[in-house]
């Protein structure tokens, strides 16, 4: 559930539809998810996946937008490229998990996909199949 960090539990901010800065109400078992990947089609497809599942979802293109919104916000999780525009998500990974969100990593390159088995990271190997992606994020939020 989106938290914008320093806010008191019962005075979560929600944005809706994608978009960050709105509130509305919303359901408990809602997760807010944050994307970053470079290719803007795909982002917008992820974000309406997760949305039609009765997630809230943002999308970002970079590390550095990411990293601002990870100062201001918590997601429940973050799903990202690990190759992006302006380097490696791995610094990303590593704050995201120091505010005790969840990671998921996606990849088109199999040599990286060696790299997440061995660790016990969640990662999806591109291309996936959507409902393969909304499976693995609601597992991942329940712990599985």
């Amino acid at each position: 559930m989106k938290v914008k960090r320093g806010a008191s539990l019962t005075n979560w901010g929600i944005g809706g539809t994608g978009s960050l800065g709105r509130s509305d109400e919303r359901n408990q078992t809602m997760a807010y998810i944050l994307i970053v990947d470079s290719q803007a089609q795909f982002r917008h497809r992820l974000v309406r996946l997760l949305e039609s599942a009765g997630h809230q979802a943002a999308a970002v293109a970079t590390i550095t937008e990411a990293a601002g919104i990870l100062q201001t916000e918590v997601p429940d999780l973050l799903a990202t490229d690990v190759v992006l525009t302006d380097g490696s998500s791995t610094n990303l990974t590593e704050q995201a998990a120091a505010l005790g969100v969840k990671t998921l990593m996606m990849t088109g390159n199999p040599d990286r996909i060696i790299e997440f088995d061995g660790a016990g990271q969640p990662y999806l190997s591109k291309p996936f199949p959507p409902n393969v992606f909304v499976q693995r994020v609601e597992e991942i939020l329940a712990g599985i």
